[in-house]
């Protein structure tokens, strides 16, 4: 991946924004970052700011669970990138930044356990920080602020593990296991290899850092589950067994959550949602706004967006005409925006930040003329954002 193919989205205008007379230097840019080879196909995983230099790193799967890093400079420009080696597979989609570090958490080829690595930027490598030997099979990780977090579904175990990391990274402070009570090694092989469904996985913390948020399988069924900080069962809002359920949530605090939720092929929208940790209920319990031409096989993205000084609830979709639909909301759930983005380039959305100067960066993965898939980028200006909010359209 040497050379970024880089578009200033004038052709796509009449699709992207509405105006009659732009200014073509506020249009939103798409950067395809090419395979000099051109016979991998890529799944980007996680973008994230550099904390010790300028840029961006970039996450990617490539040939099923193979790791790649990509770097990139503040204007999306390629600097390099580095193929882990063999070993490191099945990285967890998401950049783990501590005490300004950066790790990757992925599977030994051999073991299949939990690896630990930092990113030396400095030296284009990888470093081994700690293995955990006992968790097989990691699907997600995350850190709260306080605690890096790991998920695992060991095969054959029939149950997902939830792990606590130590402050020193180098073993756990406690666990807990939910018992899926059904076999469920097929949906994680698929999810692993990238040959398959990817489900919505994952474990957030709410505000108070009082309860975690689990997304995965459990008692027959892909489910939200409600844990204490001690990691005690709290609740759970069951999906439609493995219909899926919720696929993206963001916690404000008690009662107010940004989710997304699937029920019969459609995509559901709630941006706040008074979700109780003791509750056990049915996803499909929460109201939420449906939009059916939304794809049901894409993530769903929702993040905090700052503009003019106000906090919105973004929430980010691919569409089953492959386009991208960003639509904001208000801290009182109402919607102020929205804005289709692409129309003739295959799209899926995977991830998102804001950047230091208040643009909007996204992650997703663009196939051209029927090639293999392909990293991008694409950059909302702030002005962009700020006339999106303005139009509300």
């Amino acid at each position: 991946m040497k050379k970024a193919l880089y578009f200033l989205v004038f052709i796509l205008f009449y699709t992207l924004f509405s105006c009659e007379k732009p200014d073509l230097s506020s249009l939103p840019s798409l950067k395809i970052y090419d395979d000099k080879n051109g016979n991998k196909s890529f799944e980007p995983l996680s973008i994230a700011k550099s904390p010790t230099s300028d840029g961006y790193l970039v996450l990617s799967a490539f040939d099923g669970w193979r790791i790649q890093l990509m770097k990139i400079d503040n204007d999306g420009e390629f600097e390099w990138n580095m193929e882990l080696p063999n070993k490191y597979i099945n990285a967890s989609p998401e950049l783990i930044i501590i005490q300004n570090e950066v790790y990757i958490v992925c599977m030994d080829q051999i073991g299949l356990f939990t690896r630990l690595l930092k990113i030396d930027e400095s030296n284009k490598a990888v470093i081994e920080v700690s293995s955990f030997e006992s968790i097989l099979y990691p699907v997600y990780a995350h850190y709260t602020g306080q605690h890096l977090m790991i998920l695992n579904c060991p095969l054959s175990w029939q149950a997902m593990g939830v792990h606590q990391v130590s402050s020193t990274l180098d073993t756990t402070d406690q666990q807990a296991y939910l018992n899926i009570n059904t076999n469920v090694d097929d949906y994680i092989l698929k999810h692993a290899m990238h040959t398959g469904k990817r489900w919505p996985i994952f474990i957030k913390a709410t505000p108070d850092q009082q309860n975690y948020i689990v997304n995965g399988f459990y008692n027959y069924s892909f489910s939200t589950v409600f844990l204490g900080s001690d990691l005690s069962f709290q609740g759970v809002y069951n999906g439609p067994g493995f219909g899926v359920g919720i696929s993206a949530l963001l916690p404000f605090g008690i009662g107010d959550f940004a989710v997304a939720r699937q029920l019969n092929q459609n995509v559901f929208y709630n941006s706040k949602a008074p979700l109780m940790p003791t509750n056990i209920a049915m996803a499909s319990s929460i109201e939420a706004q449906g939009n059916a031409e939304l794809d049901t096989e894409s993530p769903t993205l929702i993040k905090n967006l700052t503009i003019k000084g106000e906090v919105y609830r973004a929430f980010l979709s691919s569409t089953r005409s492959q386009q991208l639909l960003l639509s904001l909301y208000d801290q009182n759930g109402e919607l102020r925006g929205t804005k289709y983005i692409g129309k003739s380039v295959p799209i899926k959305a995977c991830d998102m930040i804001q950047t230091p100067y208040s643009e909007l960066l996204i992650l997703a993965q663009v196939r051209i003329m029927g090639s293999y898939n392909r990293i991008s980028t694409i950059k909302l200006s702030k002005s962009n954002l700020e006339a999106l909010l303005e139009d509300g359209n």
